[in-house]
């Protein structure tokens, strides 16, 4: 089975369910121009949705928009640290809303490089800190509320969330924490409202690698992880009645945990 957007053709997953159709829809991804968020966007596209990316730069989603070239791609600016994110988030849901599903596809590497954890100065974790697990807290409470009630929010973290990430456990720290706050908030919701998933993701075949001559076909495509998160917007996954999911072997496709 294949979709076709305008310009590409994506061929889905033999897990997948035929005839996901998103028409009519619209869903936001937040970090949607970077690597895994790319891929997410190219097949909720493919399969009919209006996709609102956003970016911090207005240069990244203009790059981004030429690539795609998909007249259903909006991108808007967005700054997750920003003071005035709730309002930015209802200006968002009045533009383009209300969001069928928000994914949040973000993280950040931080400045330091790998180092030994206990390495890091104050400046550094603090650093980490704020840019992958306060993004994340600030993220959810102020799109949650720009959701239909049948709607959907996920995080995509990685195993980090799990495993011990030698010269990276501050990252790894902050996976495992937004991994447990979107588990929280899932259970506080207990059903009602907005569907809540924590996606936790193998390696990823994203642009950016084999743009770098970095890639492996035992890789997991980014339009993969498209397709999980399109079933969970249309509700016809397996998993939807699951908060946590793993993502992390290419044949046998999203499992509950």
């Amino acid at each position: 089975m294949s979709t076709t957007t305008e310009k590409h053709t994506l061929e889905a997953p033999a897990w997948a369910s035929p005839g996901t159709d998103l028409t009519g829809k619209t869903v936001l991804v937040i970090g949607g121009a970077g690597g895994v968020g790319e891929g997410v966007t190219r097949t909720l596209l493919s399969r009919g949705a209006t996709v609102v990316v956003t970016s911090r730069r207005q240069s990244t989603l203009d790059d981004f928009a030429a690539r795609v070239g998909d007249p259903r791609l909006r991108g808007e600016t967005l700054d997750l640290l920003d003071p005035a994110l709730r309002e930015r988030a209802t200006e968002l849901r009045t533009a383009h809303g209300p969001f069928a599903g928000v994914v949040l596809s973000v993280a950040d590497w931080g400045r330091q490089g790998r180092k030994p954890l206990l390495t890091l100065t104050d400046a550094e974790w603090d650093e980490l800190i704020v840019q992958n697990q306060t993004t994340i807290f600030r993220a959810y409470r102020a799109f949650l509320p720009t959701l239909t009630p049948d709607g959907m929010i996920a995080q995509l973290n990685g195993l980090s969330a799990d495993l011990p990430f030698p010269g990276a456990g501050g990252v790894a720290l902050t996976a495992a924490a937004t991994k447990s706050m979107t588990r929280t908030i899932a259970a506080e919701l207990g059903g009602r409202g907005p569907r809540v998933y924590e996606v936790i993701l193998g390696v990823i075949r994203t642009r950016a690698r084999q743009l770098a001559g970095v890639d492996d076909e035992r890789w997991i495509p980014a339009t993969h992880v498209g397709t999980h998160i399109a079933e969970l917007v249309a509700g016809i996954s397996p998993l939807t009645g699951d908060d946590l999911h793993y993502f992390v072997d290419l044949t046998e496709g999203p499992r509950p945990a």
